[in-house]
């Protein structure tokens, strides 16, 4: 494995010991600045929304400066709007800046997954994706848990704490990721299309994504899983704060790290049993898990129920996440890796975006248990269609 791919599961370890704001971000709207379910729905939303021009200036700027470049430049950006909610009180003011932040980490968002394809061969791109996959999720086993035991006496040390490994983490890619060959040639064999590889830099990504069916069908059954999973980040919280009153955040940063550990123990035993199999089979498999997961959500008060659905869905979630992004460079040219990934981030994020809105409204109607039956319902149909989509690959 390039050199490159380690210095980068180095620094996303860093960079996630330290995150600490994001997984808290429903309750610090909650518990400490006292939004309704609905409304904090609509909070979650809006910040959202307010990523997509971001991620896709940030594709742009992948394609064209290269992914070293954007990830330096907007992660310390992102970092420095940390530090002055370390002096504020939880004030809508600091739910802006936190936004703000938000918006600019979504410019380095795509360079990410890019600047693996300029680093690591074609033939490593599975295992270098695992390896960060997995240093993400080293460092997530300690930074929420720490995030749950500062979050209410010392709200604002966790913006000081966040901004800190960021900044060190990007000081890692500036210091000793040389020798990016940006835009390099890769040609995609398994392209449905023998035409796709004439597109240039100059090209529209528009006419890019018109041409390729299964891409975009594949994006929009993707829009389905992050919908079903952005509960995990919103509903969840919530019911542990329903369930178990004054713990919950507490119980809930339990959940994210044993969620991380869960990632850790399994990602390079699952990368093993799976390398074989077609990637679309693997993501079409992985939506049983989470669907199960949601099952298990909705039907125990139970902590340890809770435990095991957490490491169910997190299997679900490593089979996703491991091999989502092979398929994506399989089917897209290297001259539109950035613009590809920003715009099936925007698509994808369009899930998370109207996940907590929607469920925020269905919260006022239901209780968590059909909420979650709901939720496990519509994430099985996004598994078949998958599956389907693989079925139609199979003749391609």
């Amino acid at each position: 494995m390039p050199k490159g791919i380690y210095i980068l599961f180095v620094s996303r370890i860093i960079d996630n010991m330290g995150s600490v704001v994001m997984p808290m971000i429903t309750l610090i709207l909650t518990q400490k600045m006292g939004f309704s379910k609905s409304e904090t729905g609509i909070l979650a939303t809006v910040f959202m929304f307010t990523q997509a021009p971001f991620l896709l200036f940030g594709g742009k700027l992948v394609d064209r400066i290269g992914s070293k470049k954007v990830i330096v430049i907007f992660n310390t950006l992102g970092a420095l709007v940390y530090i002055p909610c370390g002096f504020m009180r939880p004030t809508i003011a600091m739910a802006v800046l936190i936004a703000l932040a938000s918006d600019l980490f979504s410019v380095a968002a795509p360079a990410y997954n890019s600047i693996v394809t300029e680093i690591a061969p074609e033939a490593k791109l599975k295992s270098a994706y695992s390896i960060l996959y997995l240093g993400f999720n080293l460092g997530l086993a300690f930074g929420p848990a720490l995030g749950g035991l500062l979050f209410y006496r010392h709200l604002q040390l966790l913006f000081f704490i966040d901004a800190f490994t960021c900044f060190v983490s990007t000081l890692l890619v500036f210091l000793f990721i040389h020798n990016v060959n940006h835009n390099a040639d890769l040609k995609n064999p398994k392209s449905e299309d023998k035409n796709r590889n004439s597109f240039n830099l100059d090209s529209s990504v528009y006419k890019f994504l018109l041409s390729s069916p299964s891409l975009l069908f594949y994006a929009a059954v993707l829009l389905v899983y992050n919908f079903c999973y952005s509960q995990w980040g919103f509903m969840l919280p919530l019911q542990t704060a329903s369930i178990f009153k004054e713990n919950g955040a507490k119980i809930y940063s339990l959940f994210v790290s044993i969620n991380a550990v869960t990632v850790i123990i399994f990602t390079p035993l699952l990368t093993s049993i799976t390398h074989r199999f077609r990637p679309l089979a693997i993501v079409a498999s992985g939506g049983l898990f989470y669907s199960l997961s949601f099952l298990m959500f909705g039907n125990s008060k139970y902590l340890q129920v809770f435990f095991v659905a957490t490491a169910v869905l997190t299997i679900g979630e490593i089979l996703i996440n491991i091999n989502t992004n092979i398929y994506i460079v399989q089917q897209t040219p290297q001259a539109f890796i950035g613009r590809a990934n920003s715009m099936l981030s925007l698509i994808n994020g369009a899930g998370i975006a109207v996940g907590p809105i929607i469920m925020g409204h269905v919260l006022l109607l239901l209780q968590y248990h059909d909420a979650w039956i709901l939720v496990a319902m519509l994430m099985l149909c996004g598994s078949v269609a998958m599956f389907v989509l693989n079925s139609k690959k199979e003749h391609v």
